[in-house]
């Protein structure tokens, strides 16, 4: 998937789209991934000093994708591939038109 998310990434940087990963590698694994350019885009590690994100979000399995629109709902979950991305350019029209207005 992580060549996926990068070309998604460059494709829409000039979008209102965004990803963000919840990783549950260590930091340091994490910090490795960010410096080769494995990861693009904005990450957290999984351990928070509240807790876990995928505890306080309910993921029972790696990756869990949440799909939100611009309004922060969360629109769909564990789309993969083509419609991952059908998915993502609806909610960008969306978002466009809502700015438009």
């Amino acid at each position: 998937m992580l060549p996926h998310e990068r070309s998604l990434t460059e494709e829409l940087k000039d979008k209102p789209f965004a990803i963000v990963g919840i990783n549950s590698d260590s930091k340091e694994k994490l910090a490795e991934m960010v410096k080769d350019g494995t990861t693009t885009w904005r990450n957290f590690t999984n351990e928070q000093s509240y807790g876990k994100i995928s505890d306080k979000w309910g993921v029972r399995g790696w990756p869990t994708i949440y799909i939100l629109d611009h309004k922060g709902v969360i629109r769909h979950k564990n789309l993969r591939g083509k419609e991952m991305e059908a998915a993502v350019k609806v909610l960008i029209a969306e978002a466009e038109k809502d700015t438009e207005s």
